[in-house]
């Protein structure tokens, strides 16, 4: 096995590991204490424990199936197969998710975030299997890092539309007043906000095994807008409801930083390909 192969396949056992066998623990320790605290502690933000109960349990499939791709990564790089990078990315770039969303609850609770358990060492495996493994280089992993940064924050915003939706739902024994409410604009923006994520994911993926693929950048245009139209709505709603600057700006103002790359293919192709595009 050459030194790159067995890189690749120390990493991916890691990552197996870290996100079969973490998220599953770090789900049973951590999903009725964190149910409890939201409902029973006096500085909890109310509605919290909805995306506690619902949301919780998804970040902890997505945690094991990203754990089972990097097992079969692993496989592929013992036995030297073309995809095993791919598929050791897809998980990587899953779990990275799991690991990142729930430290963000964990931290308002004022308890231990543990599932950093699981982001940590995926961040790690992450540049070290695009740079080292891959031999990708590092303006390119440092974009496509970006764009994974602007996928998570689009999931949080999707995230953020369920706790509000259901925060402040609509009257129903008299007619609506105003005739825009809060409820109506998170109900509108929640599902479109996971496309815009999944679309980021996507591109981030494509960023690194498809860089010369016109798609990548087309989709990363297409997604930028969507982030961007879906999520300065959801942020000023989150604001002056709550009469606090917002954290879910960072998914509209990330998205349009990335949103100017693929709007000019010459600075997409030196950030994307960097060694084909010198001298153009």
């Amino acid at each position: 096995m050459e030194k790159n192969q067995l890189l690749g396949f120390i990493l991916s056992i890691v990552g197996a590991v870290v996100g079969m066998f973490g998220g599953m623990v770090i789900f049973v320790l951590t999903y009725e204490p964190y149910m409890w605290w939201e409902a029973n502690s006096p500085i909890a933000e109310e509605g919290c424990e909805i995306i506690i109960e619902e949301i919780l349990p998804i970040i902890s499939d997505l945690s094991i199936i990203g754990g089972l791709l990097f097992a079969v990564a692993a496989y592929g790089f013992y036995t030297d197969e073309d995809w095993s990078v791919s598929l050791a990315i897809v998980g990587n770039t899953l779990c990275l998710l799991a690991g990142f969303w729930p430290t963000i609850p964990a931290m308002q609770m004022g308890l231990m975030p543990i599932w950093g358990i699981i982001f940590l060492p995926n961040l790690i495996i992450f540049l070290v299997m695009t740079h080292y493994v891959e031999g990708i280089p590092w303006i390119t992993v440092i974009f496509a890092l970006l764009t994974g940064i602007a996928y998570v924050m689009c999931f949080l915003n999707g995230v953020a539309s369920t706790n509000r939706m259901k925060l402040f739902l609509p009257a129903t024994g008299s007619s609506p007043d105003p005739i825009v409410t809060i409820h109506a604009i998170f109900r509108a923006l929640q599902r479109v906000s996971w496309v815009a994520a999944i679309g980021w994911g996507v591109v981030t993926i494509g960023i690194l095994r498809r860089p010369k693929e016109d798609w990548v950048r087309i989709l990363a245009f297409g997604t930028g807008i969507l982030a961007i139209v879906t999520g300065y709505p959801i942020a000023l709603a989150s604001s002056l409801t709550f009469e606090k600057l917002s954290m879910f700006f960072m998914a509209p103002i990330i998205s349009t930083l990335l949103f100017l790359v693929p709007l000019f293919p010459r600075m997409w192709n030196r950030i994307v390909f960097p060694q084909e595009s010198k001298g153009t």
